[in-house]
């Protein structure tokens, strides 16, 4: 009797090494057999995972995002001060980028490339970074009905703001203008401060 093989994990391992490489080498020089052989199988077991090199790409993609959404979706349903768990998803997400910036840099390599050849980025950038948005959002909205946060800020806006501010950050990082997460949580604590109702 053969052992049972947990499918998902297995994908989840595979992207995670793919993750790896193209941090590395960067999306463009690596290659569906080399992620095959970093995930230790082969390469007809890889296309039963993903059909191309772009799918596993999405995936390790998806895997750092759940990483970032997990703890900011903890922060939304938690307790206590508004402000203080919108300073936590903040800064969360800011050491998670600098936790993969080398993999982060890889992405936006390869987002360039996709935009140089005319494709549109928006709808792809938006599906795996819309949900750090809505968190914004609502954790705003709920600071300005609890009176956390001034009545006239607008929680759409001041989303966009964030995750403007958070777009900002992915650049400095991957341009190597930013050594660590402490200037971007300074940046988010200025723009809570700024919102806040004391």
């Amino acid at each position: 009797m053969s052992a049972r093989i947990d499918h998902e994990s297995r994908r989840l391992e595979i992207a995670s090494r793919a993750m790896k490489l193209f941090s590395q080498v960067g999306y463009d020089n690596v290659s569906l057999i080399m992620i095959a052989s970093s995930a230790g199988v082969a390469r007809t077991v890889l296309y039963r995972y993903f059909r191309s090199k772009r799918e596993v790409l999405d995936a390790a993609i998806l895997a750092a995002t759940r990483q970032i959404m997990g703890e900011c979706k903890k922060e939304l349903a938690g307790r206590g001060k508004v402000a203080d768990r919108l300073g936590m998803v903040c800064f969360h997400v800011a050491d998670v980028l600098f936790e993969k910036k080398e993999f982060l840099a890889a992405i936006f390599d390869f987002v360039l490339s996709m935009v140089r050849a005319g494709e549109d980025m928006g709808g792809r950038i938006h599906r795996f970074t819309g949900g750090i948005k809505a968190v914004f959002r609502e954790l705003l909205t709920e600071g300005v009905v609890k009176g956390e946060f001034k009545p006239d800020v607008d929680p759409e806006r001041a989303a966009e703001g964030f995750y403007s501010v958070l777009e900002s950050c992915v650049l400095r990082i991957v341009l190597g203008t930013e050594s660590n997460s402490a200037n971007i949580k300074v940046r988010f604590s200025d723009m809570i401060g700024a919102i806040s109702d004391r």
